[in-house]
C-alpha cells in the first residue's frame, strides 16, 4: 500500500497541461485521495458525539467532494441537495460515491438569483422533516449569495449549520486532502431569549 504522503506527492506531480492529463489527475484525486481523506476525517472525529439527523440540506457547487466529508460523518437519514442545473453531475457523484440510497436523496435545482426559491425549498423541507426528527444544513458548497441565505433560513428554523473548512492547492484549486475540518456554527437561538 502506498503511504498517504506519497499519494499526495504523486497527485501534485501529475501533469495537467492537456484535457486528458487533467482527467487523469482528477480521477486519481477522486479514486485514490478522497477515499483516504474521508477515512482520516472520520477517524479524527470518531470520539465526538453528534446529533442524529433525520435530514440534512446541502448546498452543492461543482465539487461533490467538499460535501462528502460532513455528510459521510454525520450520516443523516435523508439529504436534500440544492444546486444549480449545471452542478447536477456533482450531485450524481455525491450519491454514487457515498453509496446513498436513492429514495433518501432529493435534489432541487435553483436559478442563480434564486434566494426566494432557496428559502421556499428550505422551509418546505424543514416542515416535512421537523415532525420526524432533527435536521441540519451544510453550507459548504454555497456561493456568495446562497451561503448566507441558507444560514439565515437555518437560524429561523433552528437547524444546525455545518461548513467544511480546508486549505486549497495552489495548482489545481482543489481542496488539499487531509486539511479538512468540520465547523459547526453555533445557533443564534440562545441569544434570542429575553
Amino acid at each position: 500500500m502506498i503511504p498517504w504522503e506519497e499519494k499526495l506527492s504523486i497527485w501534485r506531480g501529475m501533469p495537467t497541461e492537456t484535457a486528458e492529463e487533467i482527467l487523469w489527475a482528477d480521477n486519481y484525486y477522486r479514486e485514490e485521495l478522497v477515499p483516504l481523506a474521508l477515512k482520516r476525517f472520520a477517524k479524527r472525529y470518531e470520539n465526538k458525539q453528534f446529533p442524529d439527523y433525520y435530514g440534512m440540506i446541502l448546498l452543492l457547487g461543482s465539487s461533490w467532494e467538499d460535501l462528502a466529508f460532513n455528510v459521510g460523518l454525520l450520516s443523516p437519514q435523508n439529504i436534500h441537495v440544492i444546486c444549480r442545473k449545471e452542478d447536477m453531475p456533482a450531485y450524481r457523484h455525491l450519491v454514487d460515491n457515498l453509496q446513498l440510497e436513492e429514495d433518501r436523496c432529493l435534489c432541487t435545482t435553483i436559478p442563480e438569483d434564486g434566494v426566494s426559491v432557496l428559502y421556499h425549498v428550505i422551509k418546505k423541507q424543514h416542515d416535512i422533516w421537523d415532525s420526524m426528527g432533527k435536521s441540519a444544513v451544510d453550507i459548504t458548497g454555497g456561493d456568495a449569495v446562497m451561503l448566507p441565505a441558507a444560514a439565515m433560513a437555518a437560524a429561523v428554523f433552528d437547524m444546525d449549520v455545518y461548513r467544511l473548512s480546508f486549505e486549497r492547492e495552489a495548482k489545481s484549486r482543489k481542496h488539499k486532502p487531509g486539511t479538512e475540518r468540520m465547523i459547526r456554527i453555533e445557533s443564534v437561538q440562545p441569544f434570542l431569549a429575553p
